[in-house]
């Protein structure tokens, strides 16, 4: 009897230190850090979604989301290594300091669309360039959408000096059309969600139905990590993969997971944000490819519209400052 209860003891010793065992001999998780290009908003709703989902995990990674202050400085802490990832970066911003130098690359689109847009009232609709004329235009001094927009104007043969152009930071552009000081506003298509949940219906022109095309966002890396952890990146991009095409099946679900990470943030807001973006997810040209994928096309019409705003000197080759290595099948 006393062999019998201590075997016994031993086998309930034994079951009680194997998973303790088994803990230790797991692989730890790689912790990386991922800068949004600015606060976070529902811009960001598939990334909190993944997390929650395991996505991350299920590739052994410890992701840490972390708030931007905008697409250049995202970049540039990025390039300083200083953030292991930036996502969300504005292709046009990305490829205007690739091409004086910065030391970074991008390595999946994490929206191909370009969301560069001039919003007005549903009311008094600006539906094509030549309904400019005479109008007053909010734009920010540096963005994308508003250093784009002599070249909007200028491909669709409308006169610079028939629009009245306003400079204001992000938050005043948004009052200002809401209390009808301006007709438009040159900005990202994903303010709409924003300006509709505070009453106004939208009208949205987008700059590429009019010539002036740019890459959407980008996932970035400094050049350095591209080389030193290839391994690990492609990891990341397998996440951020299926934290897209997850988004994708339920923007209800991704909105909520948001506004679970961040609960500040209103929840129906996230959720028009999330809409909007779901139909740039692909452009024109990776509308056949996986999602995710980077274009080449896309970059050299992003350049040819930066060289044409003076943000980029001409002859400048974007393709070394894209990769499709990480999402190609």
């Amino acid at each position: 009897m006393k062999s019998t209860v201590s075997i016994l003891a031993l086998g309930l010793v034994c079951i009680a230190i194997a998973p303790v065992s088994f803990a230790q001999d797991a692989k730890p998780l790689d912790k990386v850090s991922m800068r949004f290009g600015f606060i976070a908003t529902g811009n960001d709703a598939m990334w909190a979604y993944g997390v929650e989902k395991g996505f991350f995990r299920a590739e052994g990674i410890d992701l840490e989301l972390r708030e931007g202050k905008g697409s250049a400085v995202t970049a540039q802490t990025v390039a300083a290594g200083t953030d292991d990832f930036g996502v969300d970066i504005d292709g046009g911003t990305f490829l205007g300091l690739a091409a004086k130098g910065l030391p970074a690359t991008a390595v999946m689109a994490t929206v191909a669309g370009s969301p560069v847009v001039v919003l007005s009232s549903l009311d008094k609709p600006i539906k094509t360039p030549a309904d400019l004329a005479g109008k007053q235009i909010a734009i920010t001094a540096g963005d994308g959408p508003s250093a784009l927009f002599p070249v909007l104007l200028q491909r669709n043969k409308i006169d610079a000096s028939a629009v009245t152009q306003i400079n204001m930071q992000p938050g005043p552009k948004i009052s200002s059309l809401l209390t009808g000081r301006v007709d438009g506003v040159a900005t990202n298509i994903v303010i709409q969600a924003t300006l509709e949940a505070k009453g106004m219906k939208i009208n949205a022109m987008k700059y590429s139905d009019f010539g002036v095309a740019t890459p959407g966002q980008y996932l970035i890396v400094s050049n350095e990590f591209l080389k030193a952890k290839p391994a690990l990146i492609q990891r990341v991009v397998n996440a951020m993969r299926k934290s897209l095409e997850a988004t994708a099946q339920d923007p209800n679900a991704a909105a909520a997971s948001f506004s679970r990470a961040y609960p500040n943030y209103d929840q129906a807001t996230a959720l028009g944000e999330v809409k909007l973006l779901l139909g740039l997810f692909h452009s024109a040209a990776t509308k056949d490819k996986p999602l995710g994928s980077v274009s080449i096309e896309d970059a050299k019409a992003g350049a040819e519209a930066l060289t044409a705003s003076g943000v980029m000197a001409a002859g400048v080759d974007v393709s070394g400052f894209v990769t499709n290595r990480f999402v190609a099948p």
